[in-house]
């Protein structure tokens, strides 16, 4: 899991989303699709993608172009990214094993389920509590277009790479698969040259962007395991009837000046007039938020819509519920 500051990301303002409002995006860490048990302390990562059937991709490298060893040496890169992930958040002790088990072959479906003696064996070996493996991977690489520029001296060229892997979980104590995932990964190169040829090797030739792909694909998978942070958006005011203390805090907001901007906004609390006190009310919940005060957020919101009638704060107010309620979960999956 990764852990970036709490610096918030002002976005440009380009289409206000109502009177006076603006929008400000943060980090939000989420929680894990996948809870793993509280018991699973260490985990084992296997390679079963290796193909059953020669000849028939024997036949896929003669029909597409690829070589043989070539998706072999990408799963590589899908296993790093998986490794680093689980890593980097610090709940598990992974290891990655030279395992390289025989799969189906066939990269967009998953074989038959490892026998619990295989498993029991390999988390023996590797002292780990559960065992992931990488159980099908296929990719691809095409050509999706090409154009002349302005000046006819150049052609452009875009490319789209496809990654599919399949991933289980198993854990031996209970015997039971806790997680069975198949899943695709794309992303799109564009590259120019002075021939077609040369515009489509431009796009960082088909190797380094399979390996790319196949490096996210991995990291994708865990996070499906362990909390993630993703940007969110929220709109905040900007102004309110000639209040000076609102704008000013609006500003420092801007600046992620988060004490300045709380004690403009405090007074902004101060005057008699509804609609201000609303919307500075909305401000602090914002801000609140970012700091990662979920409760005192929750608070602020409801008397932005409760007492003051700020429909925003309302729908704000629901969107907060909802995070308060998946940090209980974050709490359990980090609690370990």
């Amino acid at each position: 899991m990764k852990n970036p500051s709490i610096t918030a990301l002002i976005i440009p303002l380009l289409l206000l989303t109502g009177c006076g409002a603006s929008r400000i995006s943060f980090d939000v860490l989420v929680p894990a699709v996948k809870t793993v048990p509280d018991e699973i302390k260490s985990i084992a990562i296997v390679n079963r993608s290796l193909p059953s059937n020669t000849d028939a991709n024997k036949l896929e490298g003669l029909l597409t172009g690829e070589g043989l060893k070539q998706d072999s040496l990408n799963t590589r890169f899908v296993l790093r990214g998986l490794d680093e992930n689980l890593r980097g958040s610090a709940l598990f002790r992974v290891v990655k094993t030279p395992e390289l088990l025989q799969g189906s072959g066939i990269g967009t479906l998953l074989p038959g389920a490892l026998s619990w003696e295989t498993v029991e064996s390999l988390c023996e070996k590797y002292n780990s509590d559960a065992l992931i493996a990488l159980e099908a991977y296929d990719s691809d690489f095409i050509i999706t277009g090409a154009a002349v520029s302005d000046n006819l001296l150049n052609l452009e060229a875009r490319g789209l790479v496809t990654v599919n892997c399949g991933f289980r979980m198993y854990h031996p104590a209970s015997r039971s698969i806790l997680d069975e995932y198949m899943y695709r990964h794309q992303i799109n190169w564009g590259g120019s040259g002075l021939s077609v040829v040369a515009a489509a090797d431009a796009i960082i030739n088909k190797k380094r962007a399979i390996e790319r792909a196949s490096l996210e694909a991995g990291a994708l998978y865990g996070s499906r395991l362990t909390p993630d942070w993703i940007y969110a958006g929220r709109d905040y005011f900007k102004k309110g009837k000639g209040n000076y203390d609102l704008a000013e805090g609006a500003r420092m907001m801007q600046l992620n000046d988060w004490d300045r901007a709380i004690a403009a906004l405090e007074r902004a609390l101060e005057p008699d007039k509804r609609k201000v006190r609303g919307r500075a009310a909305h401000n602090l919940a914002v801000i609140n938020e970012i700091l990662g005060n979920l409760h005192q957020a929750k608070e602020w919101t409801t008397v932005a819509w409760g007492q003051c009638k700020i429909r925003k704060s309302r729908d704000y107010g629901y969107i907060l519920t909802r995070r308060i309620q998946e940090q209980g979960l974050i709490d359990y999956q980090t609690g370990r």
